[in-house]
């Protein structure tokens, strides 16, 4: 039986067999898409660090938000949820508080926006201290356990 007959096209079985090992020309456009996607990566990873001058990174419960002057107080408050606090600067702009507090922390950042006429005009930052004050009047940091004082020689 002639071999070219078993494969019924024409060649050899040794070449139908072998047909995957023979080299093939790669397409140009496998190798642009491999130096495509590396680099839109890190396009879209810079443009996501780039900030806008005046604008704030403030850290939530739901991930990291950026947060710039102008914005309108409605998408501000939808973005970081519900102030923590609110109180009145001395501009007698309306000033929100918007932080995370912890008891096993032992500080808290709290930042402060500032509107006026609906609009975010002044962001800033306090950094609290967490610490609290033991049975026998010494200061702890948040999350260690208060236990009795140590016996006294």
């Amino acid at each position: 039986m002639n071999p070219s007959s078993v494969s019924g096209q024409g060649t050899s079985a040794d070449e139908v067999l072998f047909s995957a090992f023979r080299e093939r020309k790669t397409s140009n456009r496998r190798w642009w898409l491999a130096l495509l996607v590396p680099l839109l990566a890190g396009l879209a990873a810079w443009a996501s660090l780039h900030e806008v001058p005046g604008s704030m990174r403030i850290i939530t419960a739901n991930g990291i938000k950026m947060v710039s002057p102008g914005m309108a107080q409605e998408e501000v408050l939808r973005m970081l949820g519900r102030p923590v606090g609110r109180e009145r600067n001395a501009a007698g702009q309306d000033c929100f508080q918007h932080g995370q507090f912890s008891l096993t922390e032992p500080s808290t950042t709290l930042y402060v926006l500032c509107y006026e006429a609906g609009q975010l005009r002044e962001v800033s930052t306090r950094r609290y201290s967490l610490w609290g004050v033991g049975p026998d009047g010494t200061f702890v940091p948040a999350g260690i356990q208060m236990g009795p004082p140590p016996p006294r020689p």
